[in-house]
């Protein structure tokens, strides 16, 4: 477990969730937003160089994501994305592993409901530094940064197993 960088991805056909775990340390988290006009091809070249650039900065080791439900009307879109996250991250030697998002939110909100808001109340309790995110009187703001509070949900989750298997 020592020196496993989890890189933790929650997709959406025009932005990403993303966070960076080191250890149970959590080490960045953001939003990045896919600027293209909406082809297939260029959204997948922009998800792909976005995951480049975080795989050059942080190095990680594991590469999550949380599995959309690919109801949208513009699934084919986001298809691309979850195509060009697996295919960088395999070029890049990374363990690749998927979790659905109702498995990581009864993780994260053992003993409640498990919605968003609750979920990112009890990342906020791991990770004082989210406060600001979850208390914002804005539900733009808020809204905004659900996929965020994904990745660092599906990245907790991650790390929790990977200590877990390699406990004696």
């Amino acid at each position: 477990m020592n020196g496993s960088k989890i890189l933790a991805v929650d997709p959406g056909r025009s932005s990403l969730g993303v966070a960076v775990f080191e250890g149970a340390a959590l080490r960045y988290y953001a939003i990045k937003v896919l600027r293209v006009p909406g082809t297939p091809a260029d959204v997948y070249h922009a998800a792909a160089r976005v995951l480049r650039s975080l795989i050059v900065m942080f190095q990680p080791t594991h590469m999550v994501i949380e599995q959309p439900l690919i109801v949208q009307q513009r699934a084919v879109l986001l298809s691309h994305v979850i195509s060009a996250l697996k295919t960088t991250a395999k070029r890049h030697s990374l363990t690749v592993s998927e979790f659905a998002p109702l498995e990581v939110r009864r993780f994260v909100c053992t003993d409640t409901k498990p919605t968003k808001l609750e979920i990112a109340r009890r990342l906020a309790e791991c990770y004082p530094e989210l406060n600001s995110y979850v208390k914002s009187p804005s539900k733009w703001k808020r809204k905004y940064y659900e996929r965020m509070f994904g990745a660092i949900a599906v990245g907790f989750m991650s790390h929790a197993q990977l200590v877990q298997e390699t406990m004696p």
